[in-house]
C-alpha cells in the first residue's frame, strides 16, 4: 500500500522496515482479535499463528482449547501481545511521516483500532475515531492505551517484565514527541462539549486553543523573582537555601496554581468605566499587584506542604530531582516549610483584608486536617470514598478553591461570582488529584518526577483502589495486612488490573473537570476580549488537567 501511495504522488516512500512494521502490527493485532475463533475452529485450528510463540506452550495449536491448558492459552495470548507491541514504536514513526491529511486519517484510524485490540478498551477507540486529526492525537491515543494496558499486567505471568518494558518504551516515545500536551484524548471530548459556549451580546469565548501558561509567562517570572527575594534569610543561609529549593530554575514546576490565579484575576476583573483613565489605570495596577500577592502566598503554602509531605513519606525525589529532606535532612526540610508558611503569613497580612486572611488561614487548617485524616483514619474511614474525597479536598483542592475565591473578593465581585470562582478551583483541584492518583499506577517514574506506586507502598488508599475493592472485596484483606510484604503490593496491583478502578477514577476526574468548566461558563457575560481569552484558558486548563501525563 505504501508503494501504491508513493506511485500516486500521495506520500513519500517510507523506509521499508517502517511500512513492514505497520503491516505486521495490523496482522498480529488481527490474530489476537481472533484468538478464540481460531483455536476453536473445526475441524482443525488455523496454523497461521506464529509457531515460534504457541509451540512454547503446546505441541499442537488446538491443544490450547482444552480446559487444562487455559492458563497456557492466556500466557500464549500475552506473549502474542508482546510480539505485536514490538512494532508499535515503528508504527508511530511511520505515521509521523505522513503529510497528506486524508492518507493520515486513512492510516491512523485502523492503527488506533489495532492498538485498542491489544489493550481491549473498545470505548476508548469509539470516542477516538472522531477526534484523531493530528499526530498529537495519535501519540495521545497510544499513550492512553499503553497506560491502561500497564494497569492490566499481572506480574505473576511469564514475560510480565518484558511487557512492562515495551509498554513503558511506547510511553517514552510519546513523551519524547513533545506533543502530548497538545493532544485530544477521549477524556477531552466529553469536557469540550460542555466547555465552549457563545456569550450573549455578540461576544464569544475564543474557540482556538491557547497556552494558559504562555498567557501569564511574564507575570510568572515576576512572581518567581519576588518569591526568591521573600525567602532570603541572611542570618541562616542554609535555611534560605532549603526554602527556595523549589523556586529555582529547573525544579520550580509549571507554577500551576499561580497560573490559575492570574488567569482568574483577568477573567473576573472589570474595567472601571466610570473612573478617569488615570484613576482606572492606578486602580487596575494596584488590584493586579494584590492579586499577584495571592498567587505568591498560594505557591509558598503549596511548596511548604510539599516539604512537609516528603518528610512524612520518606520521599527521595520530587519534580525529578532529589527532595530537600533527602539532600539536607528531615529537620531542615520541616523548618524550611515552616519558614515558608511564616513568610506567607507576613505577605497575607499586608493585604489588609480580613475575609481573605480568613480564607487562606482556613486553607492551612485544611492542609493539616487532611494530613491527619490520611495518617489516623479508622479502617472504616480508610475504605470510604466519601472520606477519601473529603481528604482530597482538604489536602489539594481547598488551596485552589479558596485562593480563587480570594481573587474574586479582592476584585470586588459579588458573592455569587466569588462562589463560582471557588467551585472552579474546588472541582479543578479534585480532578487534578484524581489524575495524580491514577498516574501513581499508570505513569513512569521519569514522567512523574517521583517514584511510581508511592501511595500504595505507603498504605495510602486512593480512588482506583477503592473502586477495585467494590469489585473485589478480598482486596481489602490484602490492604489490611499493611503492605509490609512486597508480595502484597503485587497482589493488590493484580486485583486493580482485573477491575475497572482506573477507568472509574478517570470518569470521576472528568466529571469534576466538567463541573469546573461549567462554573466558568456561568460567570456573568462580558464583551471584553481579554476576559474572554482568560476564561478560555481556564477552560483549557480543565482539559490539560485530565490529559496530563506527569
Amino acid at each position: 500500500m505504501t508503494k501504491v501511495l508513493h506511485a500516486s504522488n500521495l506520500m513519500n516512500l517510507a523506509p521499508e522496515h517502517l511500512s513492514n512494521s505497520m503491516g505486521l502490527f495490523f496482522q498480529k493485532a488481527h490474530i489476537i482479535q481472533d484468538f478464540l475463533e481460531d483455536i476453536n475452529e473445526i475441524p482443525k485450528a488455523r496454523m497461521r499463528w506464529p509457531r515460534q510463540i504457541w509451540s512454547k506452550y503446546v505441541d499442537k495449536l488446538e491443544d490450547l482449547t482444552y480446559k487444562e491448558n487455559s492458563e497456557k492459552a492466556v500466557y500464549c495470548l500475552n506473549d502474542m501481545v508482546n510480539d505485536a507491541l514490538l512494532h508499535a514504536e515503528y508504527c508511530l514513526e511511520y505515521t509521523s511521516a505522513l503529510m497528506d491529511p486524508t492518507i493520515f486519517r486513512f492510516c491512523v484510524i485502523p492503527l488506533s483500532r489495532r492498538s485498542q485490540l491489544c489493550t481491549n478498551f473498545a470505548g476508548l477507540y469509539v470516542k477516538l475515531i472522531g477526534g484523531t486529526k493530528s499526530m498529537s492525537d495519535v501519540y495521545g491515543a497510544f499513550y492512553d492505551f499503553s497506560s491502561m494496558l500497564k494497569t492490566k499486567i499481572d506480574t505473576n505471568y511469564p514475560n510480565a517484565t518484558k511487557t512492562l518494558s515495551r509498554v513503558e518504551a511506547i510511553q517514552e516515545v510519546c513523551e519524547d514527541s513533545g506533543l502530548l500536551n497538545q493532544r485530544r484524548s477521549y477524556f477531552e471530548i466529553e469536557v469540550e462539549a460542555k466547555s465552549y459556549q457563545v456569550l450573549e451580546g455578540g461576544s464569544s469565548l475564543v474557540k482556538e486553543k491557547v497556552d494558559p501558561f504562555a498567557l501569564v509567562a511574564e507575570e510568572l517570572s515576576l512572581i518567581r523573582n519576588r518569591l526568591l527575594n521573600m525567602v532570603v534569610a541572611d542570618e541562616v543561609p542554609k535555611l534560605a537555601s532549603a526554602a527556595k529549593y523549589f523556586f529555582e530554575l529547573g525544579v520550580e514546576g509549571k507554577k500551576f496554581r499561580p497560573t490559575i490565579l492570574l488567569l482568574m484575576s483577568s477573567a473576573l476583573n472589570v474595567s472601571q468605566r466610570e473612573s478617569t483613565p488615570c484613576i482606572a489605570t492606578n486602580f487596575s495596577n494596584e488590584l493586579r499587584t494584590r492579586q499577584q500577592r495571592i498567587a505568591e502566598i498560594t505557591e509558598m503554602i503549596h511548596v511548604a506542604s510539599l516539604l512537609h509531605d516528603d518528610v512524612l513519606d520518606d520521599a527521595e525525589t520530587r519534580r525529578g530531582v532529589s527532595s530537600v529532606n533527602y539532600c539536607m535532612g528531615n529537620k531542615l526540610s520541616v523548618l524550611a516549610g515552616d519558614f515558608l508558611l511564616s513568610r506567607a503569613c507576613v505577605a497575607l497580612a499586608s493585604l489588609n483584608n480580613t475575609e481573605v486572611v480568613t480564607l487562606i488561614a482556613t486553607v492551612v487548617e485544611h492542609l493539616v486536617t487532611g494530613e491527619v485524616m490520611q495518617m489516623a483514619s479508622t479502617s472504616e474511614q480508610k475504605f470510604s470514598m466519601d472520606h477519601y474525597m473529603k481528604k482530597t479536598f482538604y489536602k489539594t483542592a481547598s488551596l485552589i478553591a479558596n485562593s480563587c475565591k480570594a481573587i474574586a473578593i479582592l476584585a470586588g465581585q459579588e458573592t455569587e461570582v466569588a462562589m463560582l470562582a471557588y467551585n472552579y478551583g474546588r472541582n479543578l483541584g479534585l480532578a487534578f488529584q484524581l489524575i495524580d492518583d491514577i498516574l501513581d499506577f499508570t505513569g513512569t517514574t521519569a514522567s512523574l518526577g517521583k517514584g511510581s506506586l508511592s501511595d500504595i507502598r505507603h498504605g495510602i488508599i486512593t480512588a482506583p483502589i477503592l473502586y477495585a475493592i467494590e469489585e473485589f472485596p478480598q482486596l481489602q484483606e490484602v490492604i489490611d495486612r499493611g503492605f509490609n510484604d512486597p508480595a502484597d503490593v503485587d497482589l493488590a496491583l493484580q486485583y486493580l488490573a482485573k477491575s475497572n478502578g482506573i477507568q472509574r477514577a478517570t470518569e470521576l476526574a472528568v466529571k469534576h473537570a466538567s463541573l469546573a468548566a461549567a462554573a466558568i461558563n456561568s460567570l456573568p457575560r462580558s464583551a471584553d476580549d481579554d476576559v474572554g481569552i482568560s476564561r478560555q484558558a481556564l477552560l483549557d486548563l480543565t482539559q490539560i488537567v485530565i490529559t496530563r501525563t506527569k
